[in-house]
């Protein structure tokens, strides 16, 4: 019987729920922490020695000395991006960055012509998906069609890692040289000798990753997987095309990470009290706003529930700065994300922030069930591109708002209206909340021991 010590951190709706707090937390006790999905398009904020860690494609987990932390073979890598961590945790003050960073020689590589051929793309689409250009879906795109370039490419010999990228970019360039794009068109033998250098430079981070993974699980030692963007945003399963290039699900998440499913111990799903979503697609409790997520003026009006929300959860993202859109807690996705990524808890951050918006606007409200082709449905609906028909929220209203103080750690010392919502949440979307996010502090967490 294989031991059951994974721990997986998932996003419950379209990412920017507050993941690293939870993995934060899990890691404390954490021998390996994996990055399986995504690239340097996701994005969380840890805290070390009072200190704010903005990372991107290094795990969270970093900041604890005994851990060991994994780049999945799941994860596209912007080397450039990655430079720059391992220089900004370093000056933090993070030790043994060298021995404690691992990363798979499966892993892809993001190299620049992914980013301008990412930023044509979405130039040429009618309806653009409203990437952040950082060539995450090309890179993806080049592993499928079994042309990419992995870490373990690097370390071969310079003519060899030249050759694959020629092979690489014959189509790319012709694309490139068709739309009057000459100045990206690749010289690869430059490009080559470049990574080839940073697979010199990296070559001690590059390790074959499935001994560590097998051995922690073996000796029954806890592995946290810290999960990229989120349910509504995987590729098979959330709101195509408006989604991310791979598998933020918690299968896809084992895939990308290469650890067995039968050691899975928990799955933590992370949403906020309110939602917010990058990007274009479907949002079903959204709530009007006088400036758009580019940040252009609407209407020239007083503030609206969107751009209150927004002003008081800073819902600006971590990667890309952009405003967020935001609405209220949507309880059908969360029904959907119970099954399809198999949640056993929920993580419900930014309570506090809600009861400040309950506050300034006289009332919270929180979606239930939507209204659905004449039907009253509590799940989300995968047919909506056929039906063109976005699900009408039925919500649950609560009057007034609350106030979370700081020396709040205990689920009974919430107040009552605050309660009365986590109850609400806990019904509709059949998921225990177990842990709640009071404040923007590590440890501003409220854990409920006897669920």
């Amino acid at each position: 019987m294989m031991n059951k010590n994974i721990t997986i951190i998932v996003g419950a709706k379209w990412g920017d729920e507050g993941k690293g707090k939870i993995a934060a937390i899990e890691a404390q006790n954490a021998k390996l922490v994996i990055r399986a999905t995504g690239g340097s398009n996701a994005g969380h904020t840890v805290i070390y020695k009072e200190q704010k860690l903005p990372l991107h494609l290094v795990p969270g987990g970093i900041a604890y000395p005994q851990t060991t932390c994994i780049i999945g073979p799941g994860v596209v890598l912007d080397l450039e991006v990655l430079f720059e961590e391992i220089a900004f945790l370093k000056k933090c003050g993070i030790p043994d960055i060298e021995s404690r960073l691992k990363i798979s020689g499966r892993t892809h590589v993001t190299l620049p012509y992914h980013k301008d051929l990412d930023g044509l793309y979405e130039s040429l689409k009618n309806k653009p998906v409203g990437t952040t250009k950082r060539g995450i879906g090309p890179t993806y795109a080049d592993k499928s069609n079994r042309i990419g370039i992995r870490m373990y490419d690097l370390l071969l010999p310079e003519d060899e890692l030249i050759h694959k990228i020629e092979e690489a970019t014959k189509v790319h360039n012709q694309v490139f040289k068709a739309n009057n794009m000459e100045n990206c068109v690749v010289d690869c033998q430059k490009l080559g000798k470049q990574y080839h250098e940073y697979g010199e430079t990296l070559k001690n981070y590059i390790t074959d990753i499935e001994p560590l993974i097998f051995n922690s699980i073996k000796n029954n030692e806890k592995i946290v997987v810290e999960g990229a963007q989120a349910f509504r945003l995987d590729l098979d399963h959330g709101d195509y095309p408006m989604v991310t290039s791979s598998h933020p699900v918690v299968s896809g998440t084992l895939c990308g990470a290469a650890l067995p499913a039968q050691a899975l111990n928990v799955v933590i799903g992370v949403d906020k009290a309110y939602n917010s979503r990058v990007g274009n697609g479907p949002f079903p409790t959204e709530l009007p706003a006088s400036i758009d997520e580019n940040g252009n003026v609407i209407k020239d009006t007083t503030p609206l529930e969107g751009d209150i929300i927004r002003d008081l959860g800073h819902e600006y993202g971590t990667t890309t700065g952009r405003p967020r859109r935001c609405g209220w807690m949507d309880c059908p996705i969360l029904c959907s994300a119970k099954y399809t990524s198999g949640i056993d808890y929920l993580c419900l951050n930014h309570l506090d922030t809600l009861g400040e918006i309950g506050k300034k606007l006289g009332y919270v409200k929180v979606c239930t069930s939507y209204m659905y082709k004449g039907e009253k449905i509590h799940h989300y609906p995968d047919d909506i591109m056929v039906t063109g028909e976005i699900p009408e929220p039925v919500y649950e209203t609560l009057e007034g708002g609350w106030t979370i103080d700081s020396s709040c750690k205990k689920y009974e010392d919430l107040p009552e209206l605050a309660k009365k919502f986590v109850e609400i949440v806990e019904k509709a979307s059949g998921i225990p909340v177990k842990y709640i996010g009071t404040g923007p502090a590590s440890d501003d967490l409220i854990v409920r021991e006897d669920i």
